[in-house]
Parts: C-alpha cells; sequence; structure tokens
C-alpha cells in the first residue's frame, strides 16, 4: 500500500461510525444503542477534523511555498460549499413534497430556505452542517498559514476559540468546537513526516484506555471546564486510536473493501440517509420494537448507508458531469 494509505482506511472506519450513530428512531431506541451513539459521537467527527488537517499540512508540506488563499478557497468552495448547498435544497425540495401529506422533522418555508446560507436548519439537513464548518475552518486556518510560524499561530487560536463560546451564526458554534482537532490533525502529519512516530499495538492500547477512561469520567461533568477539557480528550484519543488501528491494517494489506468505503467516504456522507431512513421507517412500519430486531435493522441499515451511495455515486453521479460538480467532484 501507499504511504499515506491509512488515512483512506481512518476515512472507512470513520464513515462507517457516521452510518451507525445515525440510525436513529423517535419511537424507540434500545439502552445499548443509545450508549453506543455516545461512545461513537465522543470522537467520530473529531476524527474527519483531524484526518482533513493531516491532509491539508501534507498538501503543505508538498508545496512549501505560502499558500495562494483566493484559489484555495475557491477549490474549498467548489468541493464543500457546493454540495452543502445542492443537498441542502434537494432535501428541502423533498421535505416540502413530503410535508404535504404527513408529518416532516421541519416544516420548509423561507425561514428554513434562508436559514441554509447562514445557519444549521436542523431536521433531516442537520449533518450538513460538517460541510461548512470545515469550510469556514480552512477559511482561517489559509489565513494563518500565510502567516511565519503559521502552525503555531493556528494552535494557540484554536485552543483560545474551544473555550470561547460562539454563536450558531455561519457555523461559528461547530467552528469553536472542530477547529482544535484540525489543528491537531497538521500536528500529527508532522510527527508522523519529521520526527518519524511509528504507531504500534502500545499506540493502539494506550489511545483505547484514555478513551474509555475520558468517556467514564465526563459522565460526571457537565458544561464545565473540566467537561470541555474530557470532550477534547475523548476526541483525540478517539481520533489517534482509529488512526492507530489503520496504519497497523493497512501494513496487512488486505483492506480492499475498506479502501473503497474511504475514497468514497465523502459521497456516502453526503447520501448515506437516503438508506438509513429508508431503513428506518420500514422497521418502524413493522413495529417489531424490541432489541434483538433493533439490532438487525441497525445491521441493514449500515449496509444501505454504505452500499446505496457508492452505487449511486458509480452509476449516477460519475456518469454526468453536472451531478459530479454538484457533488463537490471534479
Amino acid at each position: 500500500m501507499k504511504q499515506y494509505d491509512y488515512i483512506t482506511l481512518s476515512k472507512a472506519f470513520g464513515i462507517i461510525l457516521v452510518v451507525v450513530g445515525h440510525f436513529t428512531s423517535s419511537i424507540y431506541m434500545p439502552e445499548y444503542y443509545i450508549r453506543m451513539k455516545n461512545f461513537i459521537f465522543s470522537f467520530h467527527m473529531p476524527l474527519f477534523m483531524v484526518l482533513s488537517g493531516f491532509l491539508f499540512q501534507m498538501s503543505l508540506y508538498k508545496k512549501p511555498d505560502k499558500i495562494s488563499v483566493i484559489p484555495f478557497l475557491k477549490k474549498k468552495f467548489l468541493r464543500l460549499m457546493v454540495p452543502y448547498f445542492f443537498i441542502s435544497f434537494a432535501i428541502a425540495a423533498l421535505n416540502f413534497i413530503i410535508g404535504q401529506s404527513m408529518p416532516v422533522k421541519r416544516m420548509v418555508d423561507w425561514h428554513y430556505l434562508l436559514e441554509i446560507f447562514y445557519t444549521n436548519v436542523g431536521g433531516s439537513a442537520v449533518f450538513l452542517w460538517f460541510m461548512y464548518t470545515l469550510f469556514m475552518i480552512f477559511v482561517i486556518s489559509a489565513i494563518c498559514m500565510r502567516f511565519k510560524k503559521g502552525v503555531v499561530i493556528l494552535g494557540v487560536l484554536s485552543i483560545a476559540l474551544y473555550f470561547i463560546p460562539m454563536p450558531q451564526l455561519f457555523y461559528l458554534s461547530f467552528v469553536h468546537s472542530f477547529i482544535v482537532y484540525f489543528w491537531g490533525g497538521m500536528v500529527l502529519f508532522l510527527l508522523m513526516e519529521k520526527v518519524k512516530v511509528q504507531m504500534s499495538a502500545v499506540h493502539i492500547a494506550g489511545s483505547a484506555l484514555i478513551l474509555i477512561l475520558a468517556f467514564y469520567f465526563r459522565a460526571w461533568f457537565s458544561d464545565d471546564y473540566i467537561g470541555q477539557l474530557l470532550n477534547l480528550i475523548c476526541g483525540f484519543a478517539g481520533s489517534y486510536l482509529i488512526v492507530s488501528v489503520s496504519h497497523w491494517l493497512a501494513e496487512r494489506e488486505d483492506s480492499k473493501i475498506l479502501m473503497s468505503l474511504g475514497k468514497y467516504s465523502a459521497y456516502i456522507y453526503l447520501l448515506h440517509m437516503a438508506g438509513v431512513y429508508f431503513i428506518r421507517v420500514v422497521y418502524e412500519k413493522v413495529g417489531l420494537l424490541f432489541p434483538l430486531t433493533y439490532g438487525i435493522a441497525l445491521i441493514a441499515a449500515v449496509i444501505a448507508g454504505l452500499v446505496i451511495p457508492v452505487l449511486l455515486t458509480r452509476y449516477v453521479i460519475h456518469k454526468s458531469k453536472s451531478l459530479t460538480f454538484l457533488m463537490g467532484g471534479k
């Protein structure tokens, strides 16, 4: 495998966790799933921010000249914001149609359409926060990297922002929570590239232990600084655990399915709810609401949430230049 294939494998593990965590039902969820979901949510999106920061620093390392902010942000706008708006308005149209005959999480009106441009509309589109937030983080990071010691400047800013409440306007409340992980990914790349950190079973076991302990003790605290610190530890420890496992697995060279999922992770993220929502509706309509049946439905939802986006991408989206563009592809 190539040098950084473990990052692609990390994306695969991350997107599987996303799909697992999004099979939620307003009617019934067994206790084991709620606990598992809370554990997954303690680190799965920090993981994607870490990976994004890693790849950002890797691109800077390959091109040591100062970053050209405008061309860079134009590229990221096409990659992130175009699909954000496309999927947002597609969901709005679908909700409007469905809302004429049955209840939806949020009715579509002009307030809904306007909010798409500057805040999280919630409902079926709630997962799109990541796209907008990551773009805003790229804006801040690109500006910081124009300065000497840009990584240090971004680190200080990220840590400060983590402990400063921010408004929801332009997803700043998400930026304040997640930019520190993006910076952490940049630092991880530098450690891997310059210090030549070698991940091993000790790294896997150590990060797993730290994650479990931080997750356990954070239940004792709410919104105070200790609770925020434990959340931060969960995010970093969980991310490092996934990266460490992926690094170990990449050396085995028998991970073709996971590599494929990793390569399609962006499309799966945007389209996975199509499969997950379908299974959830069927499960709720059947009405056999038991822990065992929920587990079976969860497995079906994960398979549908992973397979359907890959099939749609390969046989529909990539067959159309317009759809490829709207979904953030080249």
